[in-house]
């Protein structure tokens, strides 16, 4: 599977192609009869007017008005047209695969047409009207503003359009090549242009995002519930309209209820089905969060405690407490924090959470404030800098830098690594078992990692491969593993990997410097949760090579109002546990005396070299 040269004038059509192809060869028996005699009608279609098809669907919306339509390589665009205003019998699109003068409602009518050429067909509305003010204006104006097609409107027979038939089904051939709605055609350019490097995975009739046909229903049905939420919210959240929101969100849960319902055989374990929860976990997760930031407290606890078994359990349960908290039910928050802080099986991220949480909901029961171990204590630093501006004027942008430049000496060099040194190096050691062709895992060309990285079954189905990679940190077999693949892979996309950031001195460095047993330790930790732990990691790192005792320390910067984030305190007690160097160092801004920064200026002044 490979992209299209962009010498060919028609490669988008030729990348089009590849995915019917995919599509048809892995997934022919999730079509129906009348889709797949709709892709075969669109395959026998002359070139010009598949190429015109294809222009279509890249762009934005269905309609297009024919007079805006110019493409060099397609040429006359009412001939290419033709076939596809065409009926087709037996097919998803009967009508033809585009119409020409659909009706349009004012809303489409609108997004095609520019200001002035409204002012002009509508002469009668003020010439102040602004864009944003005309679906009101013109429905005073018209009384009548039932859909009708674009020369209707205008009253212009020139102004003719044509509107793309396809209805669901494009959206259903990418999803079923792609494994996702968020992927386009233009991922085969990116990838021909070099932008888009990704690793060579072999794929098999395994290598499919979908097995059955309800599984592409409930994943599309999912997609529609948010892009309906998320229209309502940009829509309805205005001040005059807040009103409505409330049963907007409460008809999105019932259809998530409904879309839910229970589908396929129960007694088979399908890993579309874990998949599918999950997706389904996610939104009901961000209707909730979206339902605590407008007050609505009660029924975001009811949705929170919905997700109890589900992999999103750790996230839920503190927010759950939270809003049962704010709505004013503080025993119910502190009896559920209690219970679930009694637990064995507690991540660590909800345990930071609720531990938060519990004093606060002691005093508001008026009840003693719990004994809570100690967090092992980080050594801190205080660091003297010039001031933000003062450091930008300087060439050195933001307080990590800055703090790196007071820190650096020559012995000993300081790295603005942040999140994107360990994570690194765990993929570069761990790359095969990341790219490994499990069912599920790659569906296409144009992945940059596997599509169950977050899933909560993504350990355990490689724990054997994943333990033989940490055996190379024991045997000394790491460094030449992790050197290899910098050098053989460089440039290819890979989670937690940002190849500009990762240079060769770097990484020498912390090959040289950090004993393996603190990157396995670190390496486990960022497995447990790939999600939220691949962030919070120190911003610096700074390396002693030439110090026999301490090699390396880690750095986390705090600007003066700035303050440790719960996935920050994990890291920062993880390396406590396992005697791995860090500290924390709290930035003060340095006074400049005016008449001193005064003198200095001229001094500069004096250095610099004059112009020529």
């Amino acid at each position: 599977m490979q992209a299209a040269s962009l010498d060919n004038p028609r490669y988008y059509l030729a990348n089009f192609d590849t995915l019917l192809d995919w599509v048809c060869q892995c997934h022919a028996d999730l079509l129906t009869e009348t889709e797949r005699a709709t892709v075969d009608a669109i395959t026998r279609l002359p070139d010009a007017s598949r190429a015109l098809l294809v222009r279509l669907l890249m762009r934005k919306g269905d309609h297009f008005e024919v007079t805006q339509l110019h493409y060099v390589e397609i040429g006359a665009i009412e001939a290419a047209s033709k076939p596809l205003i065409t009926p087709i019998a037996d097919s998803a699109t009967p009508d033809g695969l585009c119409r020409l003068n659909a009706d349009l409602n004012l809303e489409e009518m609108l997004s095609l047409v520019t200001l002035p050429r409204l002012k002009d067909a509508f002469p009668e509305l003020p010439r102040s009207t602004p864009k944003r003010r005309m679906p009101d204006a013109l429905s005073e104006l018209l009384v009548d503003t039932t859909p009708r097609s674009l020369p209707e409107w205008l009253n212009d027979p020139t102004a003719n359009t044509l509107s793309v038939g396809l209805g669901e089904l494009s959206r259903r051939l990418s999803l079923m090549f792609f494994g996702n709605l968020r992927q386009t055609l233009s991922d085969f350019v990116l990838s021909e242009l070099g932008l888009l490097r990704c690793e060579a995975v072999v794929l098999s009739p395994d290598s499919r995002a979908f097995t059955q046909r309800w599984e592409v229903d409930r994943y599309l049905a999912l997609e529609q519930l948010r892009e309906d939420w998320q229209a309502a919210r940009e829509r309805l959240n205005r001040e005059t309209a807040h009103a409505e929101l409330e049963p907007h969100w409460q008809r999105i849960i019932s259809a998530l209820d409904e879309v839910t319902s229970s589908e396929g055989d129960a007694t088979e374990v399908n890993r579309a089905n874990a998949w599918l929860a999950q997706r389904r976990d996610r939104l009901r997760f961000s209707l909730a969060r979206d339902a605590e930031r407008q007050g609505w407290h009660h029924v975001a606890a009811l949705q929170y405690a919905c997700l109890e078994d589900s992999a999103y359990a750790p996230r839920a349960m503190p927010r759950r407490v939270r809003a049962l908290e704010l709505s004013g039910d503080i025993s119910a928050a502190h009896a559920l924090a209690c219970e679930r802080l009694a637990r064995a099986d507690i991540t660590l991220d909800e345990q930071l959470a609720l531990e938060r949480a519990l004093p606060r909901l002691c005093r508001g029961l008026g009840l003693p404030a719990p004994r809570r171990a100690k967090a092992p204590a980080t050594p801190q630093i205080t660091l003297t800098v010039p001031d933000l501006a003062t450091s930008a004027a300087a060439g050195i942008h933001g307080v990590e830098r800055a703090a790196a430049h007071a820190l650096a000496t020559p012995e000993a060099p300081v790295f603005y690594v942040e999140n994107g040194l360990l994570p690194a190096l765990f993929t570069l050691l761990c790359w095969d078992v990341l790219f490994a062709p499990l069912p599920g895992a790659f569906f296409h060309a144009f992945h940059t990692g596997p599509a169950d990285l977050y899933r909560p079954d993504f350990v355990n189905r490689r724990q054997a491969a994943f333990e033989d990679c940490f055996a190379r940190l024991s045997d000394g077999r790491y460094r030449e593993t992790i050197r290899e693949r910098h050098q053989q892979k460089q440039g290819i996309q890979a989670p937690f990997v940002h190849w500009p950031l990762l240079s060769e001195e770097l990484l020498s460095h912390a090959l040289d410097c950090i004993p393996p047993a603190h990157l396995e330790a670190c390496f486990r930790h960022l497995l447990a949760n790939p999600r939220e732990h691949r962030a919070g990691l120190p911003d610096l790192i700074q390396f002693f090579p030439e110090n026999t005792r301490e090699r390396y320390r880690m750095i986390e910067v705090k600007a003066p109002t700035d303050r440790l984030q719960d996935n920050q305190r994990q890291w920062l007690a993880l390396f406590a546990r396992h005697a791995i160097p860090a500290l924390e160092c709290r930035v003060e801004w340095q006074t400049v005396n005016a008449a001193d920064a005064s003198a200095e200026d001229e001094a500069t002044a004096r250095k610099a070299p004059t112009a020529r």
